[in-house]
């Protein structure tokens, strides 16, 4: 087959390395154009699976809602009225169609914690168990508050990983045991690893999680929340659970229907709507840069591949003059274009890649292993890298058309003549 026609590969490679010079710098423009490509998707990748890992299994459809200043009068109820949410409120959007999941969420402030002769400060947080369903952390020992201590408001809590740590050097399953928050005493229930951070309101490994109805106990704040959590089914806008319960909610409080400042509200479907915009963005902004510089690259493939047929007018008039085809010609002039830009491509792709997996290796060390972070890739996928390598290769045919329309034009009588 004329494909392993070894003396035609032989002298395509004589007519690449007869200016070794200008054949290694049109490569380099083709090597550092898939090199910056490949690195850039990798970034690109690399953020969005970090922003990805800080979701956790968070639910994508929470709402959020605290309560404010009224800014309408409403049956009575002067303006700038405060108000505030309790449990009811939690026990009456939980029975909404539309949610799934409803959750208290209380401030508990800094508390100091001690074991044996081990000591620190932390954060209380008080929860509601269907909290852990929301915004789910990872759980290491035990369990997470549930309704049974909500109910009989047990003194137990849920630690994180570095409150954990410094209470229990010795490391093992501290479930059981008794540490002591300020002046009350409190039995380990758990320990929890931060896994999403998103809708978390401490740092998940400083702080020690205790039933809401305890934590209201404990600052004497009745039940009232802070704040409500709530989750809707997945086929449910979050337009749409957002509505209904602040239907409930202000059919409760006596606030207006109209009144739009009463409650401060986030959503984070609209949130992770915007930031996949954003990553969708960056994402086009790369291939566009990258393509900007593989096009910069096989421009330069063009260009050398012109001053070629140029420098070989005679051979070529010589060739047409002996009967070679047109055909003949075009593959000839083609297949320099294509080995010219495949060697380079395939070594700017593994340049790339070998960035990535430093860059992987290096993020294990100072991220996952030194702060026990989220284990995140920056490579690319199998099937990116081809992609890229085919427009490549793609493009490089593409820019040898030019300088093969122009050898194909060539008259043997004119290219004998030539000097």
């Amino acid at each position: 087959m004329r494909f392993f026609d070894t003396d035609r590969w032989n002298e395509i490679w004589q007519t690449i390395t007869r200016n070794r010079r200008r054949s290694v710098m049109t490569a380099l423009g083709v090597f550092w154009g898939i090199f910056m490509l490949i690195v850039l998707l990798g970034a690109g990748l690399g953020l969005g699976r970090l922003f990805r890992a800080q979701l956790g299994e968070s639910t994508t459809n929470t709402v959020l809602m605290q309560a404010v200043q009224t800014s309408v009068p409403y049956r009575g109820m002067p303006v700038n009225r405060w108000w505030q949410m309790d449990n009811d409120d939690v026990e009456t959007v939980r029975t909404l169609d539309e949610v799934r999941y409803a959750a208290g969420i209380f401030w508990g402030g800094e508390v100091h914690c001690s074991h044996d002769s081990r000591k620190g400060d932390y954060t209380l947080m008080g929860y509601s168990p269907d909290y852990q369903r929301i915004n789910p952390q990872k759980i290491l020992y035990g369990r997470f508050v549930n309704d049974v201590d909500l109910v009989q408001r047990r003194k137990v809590c849920v630690i994180g990983t570095q409150l954990w740590k410094d209470l229990f050097p010795g490391g093992g399953d501290p479930t059981g045991k008794v540490i002591k928050m300020n002046d009350s005493y409190f039995t380990v229930v758990g320990v929890m690893k931060r896994q999403s951070s998103f809708v978390t309101f401490s740092d998940v490994e400083r702080t020690a999680v205790v039933p809401i109805s305890l934590a209201q106990q404990m600052y004497r704040r009745g039940r009232q929340i802070h704040m409500l959590a709530v989750a809707g089914y997945d086929d449910t806008p979050s337009a749409a659970v957002e509505k209904a319960c602040k239907e409930k909610l202000f059919a409760r409080h006596l606030i207006s229907p109209d009144d739009e400042k009463a409650v401060w509200v986030m959503s984070t479907a609209e949130f992770f709507a915007k930031i996949q915009s954003l990553f969708r963005g960056i994402s086009l902004l790369t291939w566009f840069v990258g393509l900007g510089t593989l096009l910069a690259g096989i421009v330069g493939i063009s260009n050398i591949m012109l001053v070629l047929v140029k420098e070989r007018t005679q051979e070529i008039g010589i060739r047409r003059a002996l009967g070679a085809s047109p055909a003949t010609i075009l593959s000839q002039i083609l297949s320099e274009s294509f080995v010219l830009t495949f060697i380079a491509g395939v070594l700017g792709l593994t340049a790339a890649v070998g960035v990535l997996s430093a860059a992987d290796r290096i993020y294990y060390q100072l991220v996952t292993v030194a702060q026990e972070g989220t284990d995140i890739s920056w490579q690319i996928s199998f099937g990116t890298g081809l992609l890229a390598l085919a427009i490549l290769v793609a493009g490089s045919l593409v820019a040898g058309i030019i300088p093969a329309t122009r050898a194909l034009h060539i008259k043997a009588v004119d290219a004998i003549r030539e000097e």
